[in-house]
């Protein structure tokens, strides 16, 4: 995809704007962390990692729908990241299944005997993830074919499967309908190709050094909170 995406002034963007960006950004680099901690048996690192990334997510969730209960955004924002967590299990689940007798139980959330030999893109426990995606659309106020499509995408991107840009942008244009009541196609269509710059971005992180992998990425989320705070009118409030 282009990266020459017309994003707006991001010299205009609004402390807000940033401010959301960065939470997005830190639950993510958090996400990662979680992973690359468990991997290497570091539990305390790994529940450290998740706390951070759970909190930042439920800001963000709070920022993209300020007119549902502050509860049921924070608890949206929650259940999205147990998702992420879900998803990376199953993508490295050779790798935790090999160490899981000694992992802490609460760092596993597969319950029970794993599919064995099982395909990743055919894993069961996508039924799980899209079913946390489900509870996220329930609390957050979004079309339900949003957990299907969302699930997809992961399990697609994970894989580098063809097609994952066009089932992201399917399920995000559904995420914004949802920030942004009365969206038009074209604003959305936008958005959502700002999200996929976004991930494609996310995908070039070293996971070592904070500030290099944001360098690039910053400006193009905080263009797009910006662009979404000013589609609704307002600016919300943390």
């Amino acid at each position: 995809m282009s990266r020459n995406l017309p994003l707006g002034d991001v010299a205009d963007v609004s402390p807000t704007a940033r401010e959301v960006s960065e939470r997005l950004l830190d639950a993510f680099f958090h996400q990662d962390l979680r992973e690359d901690c468990l991997l290497c048996g570091d539990a305390d690192g790994a529940r450290t990692a998740a706390e951070t990334a759970t909190t930042a997510m439920s800001t963000v969730f709070c920022a993209e729908f300020p007119g549902r209960p502050r509860r049921h955004a924070e608890r949206a924002g929650e259940t999205f990241v147990q998702a992420l967590f879900l998803q990376d299990e199953i993508e490295n689940w050779a790798a935790v299944e090999a160490d899981r007798s000694q992992l802490p139980s609460d760092l596993v959330l597969t319950c029970g005997p794993a599919p064995r030999g099982a395909d990743v893109l055919d894993d069961p426990r996508w039924d799980d993830v899209r079913d946390l995606l489900s509870a996220v659309c329930s609390d957050a106020g979004i079309d339900e074919t949003y957990a299907r499509r969302q699930t997809e995408f992961w399990r697609r991107h994970g894989q580098r499967e063809a097609g994952w840009r066009r089932t992201a942008l399917a399920a995000h244009r559904l995420k914004v309908r949802a920030m942004v009541p009365g969206c038009s196609d074209e604003e959305a269509e936008r958005l959502a190709r700002q999200f996929v710059l976004g991930v494609e971005l996310h995908d070039e992180w070293g996971r070592t050094d904070r500030d290099r992998d944001f360098g690039e990425i910053r400006g193009v989320v905080a263009a797009y909170y910006q662009r979404i705070f000013e589609l609704r009118g307002k600016i919300p409030r943390l």
